[in-house]
């Protein structure tokens, strides 16, 4: 228990009454107890044991097993199992949401007294957090920072591995306590509509949440555009700030909604939504550069080095967000400066002879915004630049979208190479097979199709000539492969720089 002791009404106090359904006779809300659990593998004397139904897993069917390891109450969603539970148990309506709070209470409440930032959205969440990091850790009252997200799980400067975008309430819990024993200040982490249909972040209120867009994604798992957007607006029940992309329909949805309770604020490249942050890009060589007016006409100039279409949106987000935490602007425009590049987005692994891009581009507004973004990078005069772009599809996910990205790189790219990415259980064929019917009679790219995706980056790289661009596609930071094997170590950079001289490798 770590020297921290609640009982059991203190770890279930934020329940509302009409949320509970019954309770033991013998239930004693004023008996101390340990950590909450959901896996009855890991009960220890004393926890409470909550049951949690998953998509293979029924925790109610574990009672027997966390009644045998020493748990002091058990927590169920359904009544039916109440007369056969050999402990204490109260019944409420909702596991899911009821568990991170329980995890806090029992941890002593490790969030409180930080700022908490939250970024949701298809595209961009990463980016945007590495951003917000940078900003914030240029300010004495919001720094040291710690990020939780896609790649990596990153406190105070040191990094942990991430087992997914949204980590589970355990862990994050977790990563919460470890944040505050090492002082930590602000906690920005990326929500996931996973995350956010599973109720992982119930129980946090967060100073501001950010929207970025939203785009065909995870349908395998939604089932519908509207049931992932409604997902995704839950974040900002929980926000005393929203943040969003007056760009999208779907960030104007958020605006006009009326029974979100945050305050709204608003950004825009295009300058149609009124009240909004509006952004101009400038044409620049590397990087990216624009002007930052604020709703009461304040301008602001930013500048980063950071590469991509998406860049100038995913800047003005974090920008705005840090504004609206009252940072300065030579404080937001320090942090910016001082991030490089953000790993597997629009990252530059080689600049000679020709250029060669990671990204994690892996729906089909992405890949259009990845290719589109290589393609009006600066070029010598009197070259013929062309675009390579190396791309697959997930297996075990939305088969939608996959002729479309099909269609997309053979509409955009001058050469197309389409392989292999996270094959699962599925046959890497039959998803190549799903890509290439996207494909028209006369595509302007011309298409190569090599299911081996190491071959297929040596193959992409051989097709080069001086002055073009490489992009890689669907992989951005991942260093490993899914098939029906299992997960394989995999890195993109290695195969490239083995292929290319290091000397030609950047910042190296």
């Amino acid at each position: 228990m770590g020297g921290i002791f609640v009982t059991v009404l203190e770890m279930l106090g934020d329940l509302p009454c009409e949320e509970i359904l019954g309770m033991s006779p013998w239930f004693d809300g004023t008996a101390v107890c340990g950590a909450a659990r959901r896996d009855a593998r890991c009960v220890e004397r004393g926890d409470v044991f909550f049951c949690i139904r998953g998509t293979h897993f029924d925790g109610h069917t574990a009672i027997g097993q966390a009644a045998c390891r020493g748990a002091s109450l058990v927590v169920l969603e359904e009544m039916r199992y109440a007369d056969t539970c050999p402990i204490p148990w109260i019944c409420i309506r909702d596991t899911r949401a009821a568990f991170l709070p329980a995890c806090l209470c029992a941890a002593g409440h490790p969030e409180r007294g930080m700022h908490l930032y939250a970024v949701t959205g298809t595209n961009g969440k990463t980016s945007v957090t590495y951003l917000l990091e940078a900003m914030f850790s240029s300010d004495p009252e919001y720094a040291p920072c710690a990020v939780i997200g896609t790649v990596e799980n990153r406190i105070a400067g040191e990094n942990f591995p991430t087992s997914a975008t949204t980590p589970p309430p355990e862990e994050l819990c977790a990563l919460l306590c470890h944040a505050r024993e090492r002082g930590v200040k602000t906690v920005i982490l990326e929500a996931s509509s996973h995350a956010l249909a599973q109720g992982r972040l119930s129980g946090l209120h967060f100073d501001a949440g950010i929207f970025t867009n939203l785009t065909e994604d995870h349908l395998d798992y939604h089932g519908s555009m509207e049931d992932y957007f409604l997902c995704k607006r839950r974040l900002f029940f929980s926000c005393s700030s929203m943040i969003a992309n007056a760009d999208d329909p779907y960030g104007i949805r958020l605006l006009l909604d009326e029974d979100i309770p945050a305050e709204k604020i608003s950004f825009s490249l295009a300058g149609n939504y009124p009240h909004a942050f509006r952004a101009q890009p400038h044409p620049v060589g590397n990087g990216t550069r624009l002007t930052v007016t604020s709703p009461d006409g304040a301008e602001n100039e930013l500048s980063s080095p950071l590469r991509g279409s998406f860049a100038a949106q995913n800047i003005t987000a974090a920008a705005v967000c840090a504004y609206s935490a009252g940072l300065s602007h030579k404080t937001v425009q320090t942090g910016l400066s001082s991030l490089e590049n953000i790993p597997g987005r629009m990252e530059c692994i080689v600049e000679t002879p020709f250029s060669v891009f990671v990204d994690y581009a892996h729906t089909p507004d992405a890949l259009r915004r990845a290719i589109c973004s290589v393609k009006n990078m600066p070029s010598d005069p009197g070259t013929t630049a062309r675009t390579l772009v190396l791309f697959g599809c997930g297996g075990d996910r939305e088969r939608e979208k996959r002729p479309q990205m099909g269609a997309i790189a053979s509409e955009l790219a001058d050469i197309s190479i389409i392989t292999s990415d996270n094959s699962r259980s599925e046959d890497p064929l039959a998803i190549i097979g799903d890509i290439v019917a996207g494909i028209p009679d006369s595509p302007h790219a011309e298409i190569h199709i090599v299911p081996d995706r190491k071959q297929a980056i040596e193959t992409v790289l051989s097709l080069a000539h001086p002055g073009d661009s490489v992009l890689l596609a669907g992989k951005g930071h991942e260093n490993y492969q899914i098939d029906r094997d299992g997960r394989h170590p995999f890195s993109e950079k290695e195969i490239v720089h083995d292929y290319i001289p290091r000397e030609h490798v950047p910042h190296e």
